[in-house]
């Protein structure tokens, strides 16, 4: 049976978003929305060839993005809220109390290199903070969930497994981006006593930082609210924090461009210093 949105679109949203989650069918309709995209996805990288192009910021978009975000405004465009989508044209998100965020193919440098490492990521926003997080790799078949107050997990082979970062080692692993970097990153790594870094594309980073494979992640550059509201309520569902630089304060969403200010994720007991400018990590032992 085919799986639909019971919201009816006509109607005034909720005024609350754990009540619409529930009228749109939980989690399980934004999951399977992320699953649809990515088999979306898959038909088209199973190609001997794949056509793409380039965007005038000489970031690549392919054909893969395009399906995947027709798959995904379809569905979501059915609840309601507006779907503020990065291969289409945002909508006024003014007078909304809840918005879509969504990355329809995160890391297409990586889906063109044929590496496996790109995702879809779908992110429900209320006010200016994320509360619903939802990122599917498609090549693995895995899902990383997260609802605010209600945890993180990964579901696969219809298993659902609560995740969390447990991690206390000093000794600090980062996840890296493999088409991203700088010696700002890389200066900025050192001088916290990275010993070892993580490679991987997309918003895959944020999904080994909440399953206590890496330490940290930290992002200087630009980057988009829908690169990052997914991963950010699954990391912190899953005990650890994403805060801008060198302000410190948590990231927030909603903005009139849509814009990221630099970052880090981390551990949720790794303290910062008061200024990145000389950075050093403190384990808080409490």
């Amino acid at each position: 049976m085919p799986f639909e949105v019971v919201a009816n679109h006509d109607a005034p949203l909720s005024p609350t978003w754990e009540a619409f989650l529930g009228s749109i069918g939980g989690t399980d309709f934004v999951v399977e929305v992320a699953r649809r995209a990515s088999s979306a996805i898959m038909d088209i990288y199973s190609r001997s060839s794949i056509t793409h192009d380039q965007k005038e910021d000489g970031s690549p978009v392919s054909e893969a993005d395009v399906a995947a975000a027709v798959v995904i405004e379809g569905m979501l465009g059915k609840t309601g809220a507006p779907v503020v989508c990065e291969e289409g044209t945002p909508p006024s998100i003014q007078g909304h109390s809840l918005f879509w965020l969504v990355d329809p193919l995160d890391g297409t440098k990586e889906f063109l290199a044929r590496n496996g490492e790109f995702s879809v990521n779908i992110a429900l926003v209320a006010g200016n903070e994320p509360v619903v997080g939802v990122i599917a790799i498609p090549v693995t078949g895995e899902v990383y969930v997260g609802v605010k107050g209600r945890g993180a997990e990964r579901w696969m082979n219809g298993e659902r497994t609560l995740i969390s970062n447990t991690r206390r080692s000093s000794s600090y692993i980062a996840a890296s981006s493999r088409s991203y970097g700088s010696p700002e990153i890389d200066g900025w790594l050192e001088r916290f006593g990275v010993g070892e870094r993580l490679r991987c594309g997309s918003a895959i980073k944020f999904c080994r930082l909440a399953e206590g494979k890496a330490d940290l992640y930290l992002r200087l550059g630009r980057t988009m609210e829908w690169d990052t509201a997914a991963g950010q309520v699954i990391i912190e569902e899953s005990g650890c924090r994403l805060v801008t630089l060198p302000e410190q304060q948590r990231l927030r969403y909603g903005k009139p461009t849509f814009e990221n200010s630099d970052f880090v994720a981390l551990r949720a007991d790794i303290a910062l210093p008061d200024s990145d400018a000389c950075p050093s990590i403190v384990v808080n032992q409490s």
